[in-house]
Protein backbone atom coordinates (compact mmCIF):
# COMPACT_ATOMS: atom_id res chain seq x y z
CA UNK A 1 0.00 0.00 0.00
CA UNK A 2 1.50 3.16 -1.10
CA UNK A 3 -0.01 6.76 0.46
CA UNK A 4 1.18 10.33 0.75
CA UNK A 5 2.50 11.42 4.05
CA UNK A 6 2.67 14.69 5.13
CA UNK A 7 4.98 16.28 7.55
CA UNK A 8 6.31 19.73 8.60
CA UNK A 9 9.50 18.78 7.87
CA UNK A 10 11.54 17.91 4.31
CA UNK A 11 11.65 13.98 3.60
CA UNK A 12 14.65 12.64 1.22
CA UNK A 13 13.31 10.69 -1.48
CA UNK A 14 16.24 9.54 -3.05
CA UNK A 15 19.96 8.15 -1.35
CA UNK A 16 22.72 6.83 -2.94
CA UNK A 17 25.46 5.39 -0.82
CA UNK A 18 29.08 6.96 -1.32
CA UNK A 19 32.92 6.17 -0.10
CA UNK A 20 33.57 6.66 3.22
CA UNK A 21 30.68 6.59 5.03
CA UNK A 22 28.87 9.79 2.91
CA UNK A 23 25.46 9.69 1.53
CA UNK A 24 24.15 12.06 -1.20
CA UNK A 25 20.69 12.90 -0.08
CA UNK A 26 17.68 14.35 -2.41
CA UNK A 27 15.08 16.16 -0.59
CA UNK A 28 11.24 16.39 -1.55
CA UNK A 29 12.31 19.76 -2.95
CA UNK A 30 14.68 18.75 -4.84
CA UNK A 31 17.52 20.06 -2.97
CA UNK A 32 20.64 17.16 -3.47
CA UNK A 33 23.35 17.12 0.28
CA UNK A 34 25.95 14.86 0.76
CA UNK A 35 25.92 13.88 4.41
CA UNK A 36 29.17 12.50 6.41
CA UNK A 37 28.26 9.88 8.91
CA UNK A 38 31.39 8.81 9.76
CA UNK A 39 31.98 10.60 12.81
CA UNK A 40 28.39 9.48 13.65
CA UNK A 41 29.61 5.83 13.04
CA UNK A 42 33.15 6.41 14.75
CA UNK A 43 31.45 7.90 17.89
CA UNK A 44 28.21 6.01 18.26
CA UNK A 45 28.42 2.19 19.45
CA UNK A 46 24.78 1.82 18.48
CA UNK A 47 25.84 2.47 14.68
CA UNK A 48 28.69 -0.12 14.87
CA UNK A 49 27.25 -1.79 12.22
CA UNK A 50 27.72 0.80 9.49
CA UNK A 51 31.53 0.62 9.79
CA UNK A 52 31.21 -2.68 7.51
CA UNK A 53 30.74 -1.19 3.79
CA UNK A 54 28.36 -3.80 2.74
CA UNK A 55 25.99 -3.19 5.35
CA UNK A 56 26.02 1.08 5.09
CA UNK A 57 25.38 0.11 1.38
CA UNK A 58 22.19 -1.06 2.40
CA UNK A 59 20.53 2.22 3.31
CA UNK A 60 16.85 2.78 2.63
CA UNK A 61 14.33 5.64 3.02
CA UNK A 62 11.25 5.27 5.69
CA UNK A 63 8.01 6.51 4.93
CA UNK A 64 8.52 9.61 6.93
CA UNK A 65 11.60 10.28 4.88
CA UNK A 66 14.10 9.45 7.22
CA UNK A 67 16.92 7.21 6.57
CA UNK A 68 17.43 3.18 8.34
CA UNK A 69 19.13 0.51 7.79
CA UNK A 70 17.79 -3.52 7.93
CA UNK A 71 18.94 -4.24 11.71
CA UNK A 72 17.09 -0.86 12.80
CA UNK A 73 19.88 1.69 12.74
CA UNK A 74 18.25 5.01 11.61
CA UNK A 75 18.24 8.74 11.46
CA UNK A 76 15.27 11.15 11.76
CA UNK A 77 14.92 13.11 8.50
CA UNK A 78 14.50 16.75 10.58
CA UNK A 79 18.30 15.95 12.00
CA UNK A 80 20.42 15.26 8.97
CA UNK A 81 21.30 18.55 8.39
CA UNK A 82 23.67 17.77 11.39
CA UNK A 83 25.37 15.60 9.17
CA UNK A 84 25.96 18.16 6.15
CA UNK A 85 29.71 17.22 4.83
CA UNK A 86 31.62 20.72 5.37
CA UNK A 87 31.78 20.87 1.32
CA UNK A 88 27.78 21.37 1.24
CA UNK A 89 27.68 23.51 4.40
CA UNK A 90 26.20 26.54 2.42
CA UNK A 91 24.02 24.91 0.78
CA UNK A 92 21.09 24.30 3.19
CA UNK A 93 17.62 23.34 2.18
Amino acid sequence: MSFLVRTPWLKVVTVTPLKNYRLKVVFENSHEQILNLSSLIAKRDCYWRLKNPRYFQQVSIDPLGGLYWPEGEDLAPDGLERYLDSADQGKKN
